[in-house]
């Protein structure tokens, strides 16, 4: 695991050392500064005052805002900053300190992800979409480490100790696990919604199957949930009702709006981001290994029976986050961090299960030639 986060990492440094800045940068770290500014004594009830970018929830902002104010970063010139062009020396203690927080989530992910299954792990660390997009100041590196950290408490919540690989048994869950799950899935979705509602929605009919006689855990599972979130949510603790309700309002009405209709991106298009390598194509010398997003898709899809039977809920994970990518109208290539994670588990059980039956053939022979 060690092994993997490093060559995490090293990719990671070197790209947000190296990229430029992107589109949704400009708001987050901006916003970032909004955040450090109140983060001081007698200020800190202001926090709730900043409505801006509020379609996307404050959690990720607030930590990037808690960095810059710890590390006294100054805000950059926001007007001498091109995006796409090279970051002005004035504005790279701001992006290099934001982007070390999503960078270190992004390497915790591929950690985690490395302990579900190594060569998963390792595909991850190397895939050019979650290097890019964690070695950037995304919502998408706090959020997705979040929502893995939900899926393994609540697969820990449904599982034995041992054997590994054991199925789901027919009692009721752990229930520690289950409300640490409902706290990890708290806060991805007050980190970014579509990876609460992916998650949220792997998880239902686990969680309605084995509860099914537990009436107290669901109610349980549902208030922790509640409650985390809002706490984590700053925004909705002045007129939350109508502030969820327009924050989840944008969000129709943008993917359905004028700017996701000009860039005119197919239904199809997060298929398109599965089988090529987009970002070694934007930016030239980043990445180190960019052929395996090209088969990434190709080898979930081999590897989800393996999947299916040793860690069902991964496989349900990358069925459920595919099936959302396909159906909303926003396709923007980070979106596909929905799935990364459990298409590159689906992978690397695959071949696990392919040089686990590899070896079992070659053993007769090799015992006959035994003395």
């Amino acid at each position: 695991m060690l092994a993997v986060m490093a060559v995490a990492a090293a990719v990671r440094w070197s790209a947000l050392r190296t990229l430029p800045p992107d589109y949704d940068e400009y708001d987050y770290i901006r916003l970032g500064h909004r955040y450090a500014e109140r983060m001081v004594p007698g200020r800190w009830g202001e926090l709730p005052e900043v409505t801006e970018n509020s379609e996307h929830p404050p959690l990720v902002k607030l930590l990037y805002g808690a960095a810059l104010e710890a590390t006294g970063a100054p805000e950059p010139d926001w007007k001498a900053i091109e995006i796409g062009k090279p970051l002005p020396e004035q504005a790279r203690r701001s992006y290099r300190t934001t982007r070390t927080v999503s960078a270190a989530a992004g390497v915790l992910q591929v950690g985690l992800t490395a302990l579900v299954s190594p060569p998963g792990g390792l595909w991850l660390a190397l895939d050019t979409y979650h290097a890019k997009f964690t070695a950037e100041a995304y919502l998408e590196g706090v959020a997705g480490l979040f929502a893995l950290l939900a899926i393994l408490l609540f697969e820990r919540a449904l599982r034995r100790r041992a054997p590994q690989g054991l199925l789901p048994e027919a009692s009721a869950p752990a229930p520690g696990p289950l409300l640490l799950s409902a706290a990890a899935l708290a806060l991805a979705t007050a980190s970014k919604y579509p990876f609460g509602l992916v998650v949220g929605l792997t998880m239902l009919p686990f969680l309605l199957h084995r509860t099914r006689r537990r009436p107290g855990l669901r109610l349980a599972f549902a208030a922790v949930g509640l409650a985390v979130f809002v706490a984590a949510d700053p925004y909705l603790w002045i007129h939350p009702v109508d502030r969820i309700w327009g924050s989840v309002a944008y969000h129709f009405g943008y993917a359905v709006g004028d700017h996701v209709r000009a860039v005119g991106l197919p239904w199809w298009q997060p298929l398109s981001w599965l089988t090529r390598a987009a970002p070694a194509t934007w930016h030239p010398g980043v990445f180190p290994v960019a052929f395996l997003d090209r088969l990434i898709l190709v080898a979930a899809l081999l590897g989800a029976p393996a999947a299916a039977a040793r860690r069902p809920i991964f496989a349900a994970w990358a069925a459920v986050g595919l099936a959302f990518l396909l159906a909303w109208p926003t396709k923007w290539p980070q979106y596909t961090l929905l799935v990364r994670t459990p298409l590159v588990v689906c992978a690397g059980l695959g071949l696990a299960a392919l040089s686990e039956r590899l070896l079992h053939r070659r053993r007769p022979a090799a015992d006959l030639v035994r003395p």
